[in-house]
């Protein structure tokens, strides 16, 4: 019901209709910028936060006009700032003198109207000189601070992504508008030198309390890429070899936390430049990598060419003080942003109607090329269980898109494009082709598809070309006839959901039946897709889950298969070996009976771990589709009271919570806590309480995971032990180790003193590390002391709040984590509801939080009342 409530208002709140008026469409194309900024941070003058800013663009037109048509948003400049020119003679070409300058405030277009035509191959100089504010919403230029020994330290970053560009330069801000960057900062004497997206080329001081610090020409790139830092940040890590230039760059009381970052930073930009046959220091001279932690930064990270910027918590590990699960964090957005510099830059989608051209590959080599870098990270299990699961879960209902989606126009639509359809399902189903046509072919495709189009747009066409080009030298594709690259990932590219493989086995007659379908979390819906499924399997009688290369691909809604043998043997067969492939399956009665007794023998680890996690995680989603009774999930789940695989229980938690969240305020929920405990009871002493010197990364996930939700199901050995460590650290101050932090920090909120807050919130204010500040933010809605749950909700607005505006939402997530804290905020939003209104910029977000977990009808009815509440919101 409360999944049905969300994607209602949302709908309410969208537009219906895709304006194409938000696109550029004229025929001007820019070559090359030179851009001048000067920012003045607190100057305690009518310049505070403002910046100076001189632009010039050589341009050229295709056809014959009288007019400039960019974009500019809250850049303030008139007709007198406004010179252009012929950029060979300098001849000046004059301005309409009726109406020189219009601006459209809506679509945020300026036009600059002329007295005489451009012609057509000839190449002109706009230059605009202008003011900006230096904002303070995490959007282009903004403005940030940290603490330094008690002094406000300020800085300048940027965000250009997607449409911000045009709010720090008047610009052609569409990703095919592609040029060269040549910037200028002028930064105060008594900050660090500025960064930039390339190398630094000269400085010199102006004289007035400024220096202006000239850096090199960009490579030809997407407005959206520019970035620039004007800070006192420090080189906390810097390396020069062979002109190819790294570095880690933090506020200075952080510098020392910079050594995992650095290493892995250094192998992951080599180990990707090997792996797809272009490094990135040939690409341009004028290139270096910098990686930046921003103590304030909306999104994870940003893959500015050569600038990278981040949030501090997702750059910076600290082994004595991070959770473990940062460790992996890191290297993965490193990882991700990292791939970025081939994908999304070298090559850049045309719009973002085809996001997934620059995403899908992050999100699939985040993963995968850590696993190559760093394999006890085991992220290629992660790959799975985070990107497939969360691509799944995004992807089963009527309402989800495709991966390319062509109503994309307005800024507001193409943010909501940067989600998880074009991240994570796309991503999988790169995985998907990558097992299909083999590592070879797919190295050599990623390769031509890149040396073909570098500093161009790319198309999804032209990356089915540069795929089916390593296709045909390796064979990829032989194995079935008539089959190309782009008939079978266009399959899935321009289709929206995922299907879920239908198995019926006769055993008597040795006959495997096939369909697919569309697969729907909520209801039965008709649908006409057809997926070319790639078909992978294996059985009992000789398990081989080393082997993902498809055995057909399925193109027609039906298939018959003829399994030697599994008749005589009663063998259990599984198809998608290894999770490859992007569909569900869904086996008969008898075939999941024989599945169940494999898993409950001591066979059960012939079953490759994915595998067995797979059975589990489509076994919930076809349970909450009413596809399955509970009977059958019952008895296949009864061989986790033996399991102990990380992966598996990674499923099976994602599905019991889910389960008992639906039982939440009813009187059911204690036999399904008592069902979750059955379960739990052999992990809990295969794993322990403590942390051995032993344990791996996955163990130490696995115990962390297993006893965070014993422990909210009321385990009392995982209390007694929680609680423990809790009142050690508090009263006695003897630390908890990082990879026990999480649970037992909520644990001991949860059954401590309400003074207990006060002590934790001191400890996220005053940490000099981001992801421990992090972590404990998300644990505060543990307490269940309703004054402190109040006080967490409107904490940001304290002086100096450790919750800045990159972790908003962060209280509110973190007290509906907790069921019993539903009532507290709906009832302290209703009483305190302009407060709120100042706090956040939309209650959108703060509607469709709440209404994410809402259970009973006495909770709807409450949401109706809110609806009307965020209705007066919307006009007043």
């Amino acid at each position: 019901m409360h999944r049905l409530l969300i994607l209602a208002f949302c709908f309410l709140i969208q537009n219906v209709y895709s304006d194409p008026n938000y696109r550029l469409n004229t025929p001007l194309r820019p070559s090359e910028y030179s851009i001048t900024i000067t920012p003045y941070f607190d100057t305690n003058d009518d310049k505070s936060f403002t910046f100076n800013g001189d632009v010039a663009i050589v341009f050229t037109t295709n056809e014959v006009t009288k007019q400039i048509k960019l974009h500019s948003e809250n850049l303030t400049f008139v007709p007198d700032n406004i010179t252009v020119t012929v950029y060979s003679t300098s001849n000046q070409i004059a301005l309409n003198d009726s109406n020189p300058l219009q601006f459209d405030t809506f679509y945020t277009f300026a036009y600059i109207n002329l007295q005489t035509e451009l012609e057509v191959g000839v190449r002109y100089e706009l230059r605009i000189v202008y003011t900006g504010p230096i904002r303070d919403d995490l959007n282009g230029f903004y403005r940030n601070y940290y603490m330094e020994n008690g002094v406000k330290k300020w800085l300048g970053a940027t965000q250009m992504e997607p449409t911000h560009a045009r709010k720090v330069f008047p610009c052609f801000d569409e990703p095919d508008y592609k040029a060269t960057f040549a910037l200028a900062i002028d930064r105060p004497e008594t900050y660090n030198p500025s960064l930039a997206n390339t190398k630094m080329q000269t400085n010199v001081s102006l004289g007035n309390g400024y220096i202006r610090e000239i850096f090199y020409p960009t490579p030809q790139m997407s407005t959206y890429l520019v970035a620039f830092l004007v800070s006192e940040f420090v080189p906390a890590k810097y390396s020069v070899n062979d002109s190819k230039e790294l570095g880690i760059f933090t506020r200075p009381q952080a510098a020392n936390q910079s050594d995992y970052t650095f290493d892995f930073a250094l192998r992951v930009v080599d180990k990707l430049g090997e792996y797809f046959g272009v490094s990135y220091y040939s690409t341009n001279l004028n290139l270096k990598l910098d990686h930046v932690a921003l103590i304030n930064f909306r999104a994870g990270a940003m893959e500015n060419w050569g600038l990278v910027t981040y949030r501090e918590s997702l750059l910076l590990y600290v082994p004595e003080e991070s959770e473990p699960y940062y460790k992996y964090r890191v290297a993965q957005i490193i990882a991700h942003e990292t791939t970025h510099m081939w994908f999304g830059n070298l090559v850049t989608c045309h719009w973002w109607s085809n996001t997934w051209l620059n995403e899908g590959f992050a999100n699939y080599f985040q993963d995968y090329i850590t696993a190559l870098i760093e394999p006890e990270l085991a992220s290629e299990n992660i790959l799975v269980t985070g990107s497939v699961y969360s691509a799944y879960d995004a992807d089963d209902s009527p309402s989800s898109p495709a991966i390319t989606n062509n109503d994309v126009n307005s800024p507001a639509e193409i943010s909501g494009h940067f989600g998880t359809v074009t991240y994570q399902k796309a991503g999988s189903v790169i995985r998907m082709m990558h097992h299909l046509i083999g590592n070879d072919a797919f190295k050599a495709g990623l390769n031509a598809y890149l040396t073909t189009n570098e500093f161009q747009s790319g198309y999804p066409d032209l990356l089915y070309a540069g795929l089916q080009t390593g296709v045909n030298v390796y064979n990829g594709l032989s194995a079935y006839p008539g089959a190309t690259v782009a008939n079978i990932m266009g399959s899935w590219i321009t289709q929206a959901g995922h299907p879920v493989l239908d198995v019926n086995v006769d055993y008597g007659n040795n006959v495997v039946s096939l369909s697919q379908r569309r697969f729907y979390i909520n209801g039965s819906h008709s649908s006409d897709e057809i997926y070319k499924i790639p078909i992978t399997y294996t059985t009992g009688i000789s398990p081989d889950f080393t082997n993902t290369k498809p055995l057909f691909i399925m193109e027609a809604r039906t298939a018959t298969l003829n399994v030697s043998n599994i008749g005589q043997n009663n063998s259990w067969i599984i198809f998608n070996v290894q999770e490859t492939g992007f569909y569900r399956v869904k086996y008969d009665a008898h075939a999941y009976q024989i599945i169940a007794n494999a898993l409950k023998g001591n066979g059960r680890t012939d079953i490759h771990h994915l595998n067995r996690a797979k059975i589990v995680n489509d076994l919930f989603a076809f349970f909450y589709a009413d596809e399955l009774n509970f009977n059958t999930l019952y008895e296949v789940l009864d061989f986790l009271k033996a399991e102990t695989d990380y992966s598996v229980w990674y499923a099976a938690l994602r599905g019991l919570k889910k389960l008992r969240n639906m039982y939440l305020g009813t009187d059911a929920l204690p036999s399904i806590e008592v069902y979750a405990l059955s379960l739990l009871e052999n992990i809990i002493n295969h794993l322990g309480y403590d942390e051995k010197s032993t344990d791996d990364f996955e163990t130490l996930r696995n115990r962390l995971q297993v006893l965070e939700f014993a422990c909210k199901l009321g385990h009392a050995g995982c209390i007694e032990h929680g609680n423990g460590l809790f009142r050690n650290f508090v009263d006695n101050g003897v630390p908890i180790s990082p990879s026990l932090r999480y649970y037992a920090y909520c644990s001991g909120l949860r059954h401590g003193r309400e003074e207990d807050y006060e002590f934790m919130w001191r400890r996220m204010s005053t940490t000099n590390v981001a992801n421990e500040g992090r972590l404990i933010g998300e644990i505060l809605g543990c307490t269940t002391h309703e004054g402190s749950l109040r006080k967490y909700l409107i904490s940001m607005l304290e002086e100096n709040s450790p919750i800045m505006s990159q972790d908003l939402t962060v209280p509110l997530s973190a007290v509906l984590g907790n069921y019993s804290h539903v009532s507290v905020v709906v009832e302290d939003l209703k009483a305190n509801l302009s407060l709120w209104k100042s706090i956040y910029p939309s209650m959108d977000t703060v509607y469709t939080t709440i209404a994410s977990v809402l259970k009973t009808e006495s909770e709807i009815n409450e949401v109706r009342l809110f609806n009307l509440f965020y209705l007066l919101l919307l006009y007043n």
